[in-house]
């Protein structure tokens, strides 16, 4: 009696916890690998950064990317002088502005279902900047390696944990 008690129990736990409302989750997965690095619940309309230093500008350029329904969406993006492989023109209801020296181009809006990226070896330093914390992509993985930013669900309980042991 006690073990079908005790069976019972576990099955309503599980129940419970798989059919609790999904939330949202930021989640950076090795393309090598496909295990996932780092994960943090978000919402609709959150905003991140992801920095690096650029090749032959030796500047650092921002790409801020906000959080859509189930996509990312590629928001801004912030660098100190053109040069080879920046944007130098606005698309449709784009709009370009500087300010404190910096080229800001605003109102990309270009939705993408995720964002591959390879962990620069040499100068890059790539490095996401979330929620006030700034985390450097060579502590997920090896520089080299490709690294993917994707929008999951996962079940607000397991998303808690998971932020909670990390």
């Amino acid at each position: 009696m006690r073990k079908l008690l005790l069976f019972s129990l576990f099955v309503i736990i599980v129940l419970l916890l798989t059919n609790l409302k999904q939330t949202q989750v930021l989640t950076i997965t090795s393309n090598e690998t496909n295990k996932i690095l780092w994960s943090r619940s978000v919402t609709e309309g959150d905003l991140f950064t992801i920095r690096f230093i650029h090749s032959v500008e030796k500047t650092e350029v921002d790409e801020i990317i906000r959080i859509g329904k189930d996509d990312l969406v590629i928001d801004s993006t912030i660098f100190e002088s053109f040069g080879a492989g920046l944007p130098f023109d606005v698309q449709q209801d784009q709009t370009m502005r500087t300010e404190n020296g910096k080229v800001i181009i605003e109102n990309i809006d270009r939705h993408v279902p995720s964002i591959d990226v390879f962990i620069g070896q040499v100068i890059a330093n790539h490095t996401l900047l979330f929620k006030g914390k700034m985390i450097p992509l060579k502590d997920l993985s090896k520089p080299g390696t490709s690294l993917r930013f994707s929008v999951t669900r996962e079940n607000q309980i397991m998303a808690f944990f998971k932020e909670v042991i990390t």
